[in-house]
């Protein structure tokens, strides 16, 4: 399978990791009443045409503050440092028909014009056990990203990225870090008919 690697400047601010102890505290809440909750349907794009419904449940968002030192983490470590310092946060679920809910690890919020809004979920993607036994190189991409642009009444589309890796890249020419996703597949997967409940 061919890897694509994708630089995308929508989800700079979206993998980010904590630095401080009240920074953790702070993002793990435990309530269970949700801020905003969405479904739709996500469509494989790589081989054969699937369709699975899914459920974005989200309880707290990822601040602008927080988001800056994942990436100085990113920066510093790897994308495992980063996992092993968010992996026990609990910002909402997402879950798919036939598999069991990953916790939201990072979710982000962005207002854009024509009232439309932009949220970026990141999770522990779901992995099989023969893939974690067998050690194959799609466990090099340990994060599910989801994109959704919804409109003032809360529908919309999107992108889905079931495995991604994640790290920070500094630009030759600019010196400055540019985060780079890549995908495992050859394109992300679509989502389709997103509706807020």
């Amino acid at each position: 399978m061919r890897v694509k690697r994708i630089v995308v400047a929508v989800f700079a601010v979206a993998i980010a990791l904590s630095v401080t102890c009240v920074t953790f505290a702070q993002n793990k809440k435990k309530s269970s009443d949700f801020k905003e909750v969405y479904t739709g349907t996500l469509m494989a794009t790589n081989g054969p045409m699937r369709t699975t419904s899914f459920n974005l449940s989200i309880k707290d968002y990822t601040s602008d503050e927080v988001a800056a030192g994942y990436r100085a983490m990113l920066v510093e470590g790897d994308q495992f440092d980063l996992l092993k310092k968010i992996d026990d946060l609990d910002l909402g679920f997402m879950s798919a028909s036939g598999s069991i809910g990953r916790r939201l690890l990072v979710v982000r919020k962005f207002q854009m014009p024509e009232a439309k809004t932009k949220i970026i979920a990141v999770f522990e993607r779901w992995q099989t056990f023969g893939e974690v036994r067998g050690g194959y190189r799609v466990s090099d991409y340990p994060f599910g990203i989801i994109e959704i642009i919804v409109d003032a009444k809360g529908k919309g589309s999107g992108t889905f990225i079931a495995a991604c890796a994640v790290d920070m890249k500094k630009d030759k020419k600019t010196g400055q870090y540019q985060l780079v996703l890549e995908n495992f597949g050859t394109w992300p997967n679509k989502v389709m008919g997103v509706m807020r409940r």
